[in-house]
């Protein structure tokens, strides 16, 4: 009886859901951003000067770890992580730090310095992209590689993964990295680098989740921002129109400084170029100018969809203000909020409550219960994939068959092979010749409920069809997201990335056993792999 009032209540929250939010996730998520902003005021976080006293805090905390280790002490057998709390990252799992030793570290949320004659920003492992996305807008710069989530830290996404608008250009976040400065298992502090002797840990840190050591700060490069993005969107109404398109447009030897497909079914998408715009061009072009991150605006992915009523061939050209381009879709989540929230675009929802949105990540992740969690893997997607560039007009389609989600988000990036975790198809486990090596991949971003779910289907078997598609990009030299859910088990993960030169570094800074590995940093809290016996049962 209690089971089937549980199951009543389950459907009538999920039919509910988005009035749920409406009236309590945003208003109780709002006040708890307020709560936080009013106790950062009351207990100012840390100055930058203090910032070498707090590593040296770190240090010895890691120093006392490690002497009580060698001594075989049982508090000291559990692997290191930061006391940064779970809810509070942008990935969508809930990490369990109660098997382990945590260190204080959640502190370092500073800006150190910017160097604008060597075209270098400073920062804590914590500073958050909006933070400096505001700080270097204000100096007329940018990070060379800014992704479009406020909330995600920079040193999040040096550690893992990130790629934006540019990376076909510049590469990932973590290849615009300058220097990393790491406390190591042994408490010693390191400034890495590709010229030093650290160069081999260099190499090994991106996508390595913290397994190698402490990120206490980092140089990034930074570029000159001027005030506006001019974007040309092209509308393309066949796969092979608009793949063709886009992969051409990220091999060209000069291309536009931003690209970018939002794709709204099979073979309706559009195609943006955004290039940056003199203050001369913004004065003399008679462009409008839209700031896309004011909330009453549309939510970007919804203006970006109203260019399919141009036709073909047409394309429509606009200003848009440097930061709103930059931090186009944090409203929208990167359209993940249309799966929660769908009349957040509405107008009178943009003009009553549009200033609550995004709604506050922390919050909705901390208060979520395990079914719910569940239900994220069994009925929705949160996957990233990357793959070369010949693949897209595949994996497009694949997308399409196994899964039926819309819209999909698009980006070209350069992978540049140094010998780390990720390398160039064939180049798995071959040893490093010292040079990078670099190919055009193209990203899918696929966010969202599959159309068979919606439409009732309550025995489509997601976890399968998400291993079908990862394992065909595993085929093809790419790789997943690991901020996402990963479905892989550790033999395929192994197989997807190349830990070689990871397991060295482990080896020489005496990181085995005193940091988790990648795989019990990144895999799901509920284990996916427990729902494929059921899922194969339903095609029985």
């Amino acid at each position: 009886m209690i089971g089937k009032g549980v199951d009543a209540l389950k459907r009538w929250a999920d039919e509910h859901r988005e009035w749920i939010i409406i009236g309590v996730a945003l208003p109780a998520g709002t006040a708890a951003g307020a709560v936080d902003r009013v106790n950062s005021w009351l207990r100012p976080r840390p100055k930058p000067s203090d910032h070498d006293q707090r590593v040296r805090r770190i240090q010895r905390d890691v120093r006392r770890y490690a002497e009580a280790r060698m001594a075989g002490e049982p508090w000291a057998q559990k692997p290191l992580r930061t006391d940064r709390k779970g809810a509070a990252s942008l990935n969508v799992r809930m990490s369990d730090k109660s098997g382990s030793q945590t260190v204080h570290m959640s502190d370092l949320t500073n800006v150190l310095e910017v160097d604008e004659t060597r075209g270098v920003i400073r920062v804590e492992p914590f500073v958050t992209v909006g933070e400096a996305a505001s700080h270097l807008d204000a100096r007329g710069l940018q990070l060379e590689a800014t992704i479009e989530m406020k909330d995600a830290t920079l040193g999040g996404l040096v550690m893992a993964l990130g790629m934006t608008t540019h990376s076909h250009v510049c590469g990932l976040v973590h290849d615009t990295v300058v220097a990393y400065e790491v406390v190591t298992a042994r408490g010693e502090l390191l400034r890495v680098t590709a010229e030093n002797e650290h160069a081999d840990l260099f190499r090994a840190l991106p996508w390595s989740h913290g397994t190698l050591g402490l990120l206490v700060a980092l140089e990034m490069r930074v570029i000159s921002a001027p005030s506006h993005v001019r974007l040309v969107y092209r509308p393309f109404y066949s796969l092979d129109g608009y793949a063709a398109e886009y992969e051409r447009l990220a091999k060209a030897e000069e291309p536009p400084h931003f690209i970018e497909v939002l794709i709204f079914s099979k073979n309706r998408a559009v195609l943006m170029e955004g290039h940056l715009a003199s203050e001369a061009e913004v004065r003399e072009s008679g462009l409008p100018v839209n700031a896309v991150d004011k909330p009453t605006k549309p939510l970007f992915y919804k203006h970006v969809e109203s260019m399919l009523d141009l036709g073909e061939g047409r394309r429509r050209e606009e200003l848009i203000p440097m930061l709103d381009y930059l931090m186009r879709h944090d409203r929208s989540m990167c359209m993940c909020l249309a799966q929660i929230l769908p009349t957040a675009n509405e107008a009178w929802f943009r003009y009553t409550m549009g200033w609550m949105l995004p709604p506050n990540m922390s919050f909705l992740k901390g208060t979520r219960p395990d079914a719910e969690r569940e239900n994220t893997i069994r009925k929705q997607v949160w996957q990233e994939f990357a793959f070369p560039a010949e693949s897209f007009a595949e994996m497009v389609a694949r997308a399409h068959e196994e899964l039926e989600i819309y819209p999909l988000l698009a980006y070209p990036c350069k992978v540049i092979d140094h010998g780390g975790m990720v390398r160039l198809p064939g180049m798995h486990g071959q040893p490093y010749g010292g040079a990078p090596e670099t190919a055009a991949f193209l990203d899918l971003g696929i966010y969202g409920i599959p159309q068979r779910v919606k439409d009732g289907d309550e025995r489509f078997d997601t976890v399968t069809r998400v291993r079908r598609f990862e394992n065909r990009v595993r085929e093809v030299g790419g790789f997943l997201h690991t901020y996402c859910d990963v479905f892989s088990t550790e033999e395929e993960f192994e197989q997807m990335f190349d830990l070689t030169h990871w397991k060295a570094m482990r080896e020489k800074y005496d990181a085995e056993g005193a940091f988790p590995t990648v795989y019990q940093k990144i895999k799901p809290e509920i284990d996916p792999l427990e729902f494929l016996e059921e899922e194969r049962s339903w095609s029985a």
